[in-house]
């Protein structure tokens, strides 16, 4: 018997439902059937798009990684900007949005609650957090062209820290209710870490200076 043709639309409600619902209620308190009651499709029909939950849960994370970076390129990918203000506009839009809905991350949330149990999972994460840091990466190489972003560490090592920080604080905003971490981490990472003029240049005494020297 033929499998019925899918239907793209529900694919993509599907998948927005759950990235809605695993948000707020996480992988394993989320059932199959809440899904497709939201998109009012039938519980079977839910397997000509999905193999499993688990397989749903790993392309749920690839479409919240979606619409995460379509936000990243929205704000980063001005030529007309300043790479380094464009980074900062980035953060203060984000601290609004989780100001509203404090969920945090779905990445980090289902990383801490999933750990090893799913490959599938772990691999869209793993996937979806190098998308980002890409994308940090891109916007601190043009920072450092511009000379406002430090060059002593490759723009590739501080996306790499930006990024890491970055899903700390929302961590820590969600248990303590509050943006303000998410506010501190912002202005200590952009205006003192990552910023060129707090970066001392090599003195001729330091060992970068000593190169030469017996």
């Amino acid at each position: 018997m033929p499998r019925p043709k899918r239907n793209q639309n529900f694919r993509e409600q599907l998948l927005n439902q759950g990235v809605s619902i695993f948000i707020n209620q996480g992988y394993h308190g989320t059932g199959i059937k809440e899904v497709v009651e939201r998109v009012k499709v039938p519980k079977g029909s839910f397997y000509n798009y999905f193999e499993s939950k688990e397989h749903f849960g790993a392309e749920v994370i690839r479409q919240y990684a979606k619409q995460i970076t379509a936000n990243m390129d929205a704000w980063l990918n001005d030529p007309e900007k300043d790479a380094l203000d464009a980074l900062k506009q980035f953060f203060d839009q984000e601290i609004l949005r989780h100001q509203k809905a404090r969920e945090g991350c779905l990445i980090g949330n289902l990383g801490a609650e999933l750990g090893d149990s799913s490959e599938l999972c772990r691999q869209a994460m793993s996937e979806s957090l190098q998308l980002m840091q890409q994308r940090f990466a891109r916007v601190l190489t043009k920072a450092q062209e511009q000379g406002t972003v430090r060059h002593d560490l490759t723009a590739e090592k501080l996306a790499s820290v930006l990024l890491n920080g970055y899903e700390g604080a929302l961590l820590r905003m969600q248990i303590e209710k509050s943006v303000e971490p998410l506010r501190q981490f912002t202005k200590l990472m952009l205006d003192d870490f990552l910023s060129a003029i707090n970066v001392k240049p090599p003195s001729e005494d330091s060992a970068y200076g000593d190169k030469g020297r017996t």
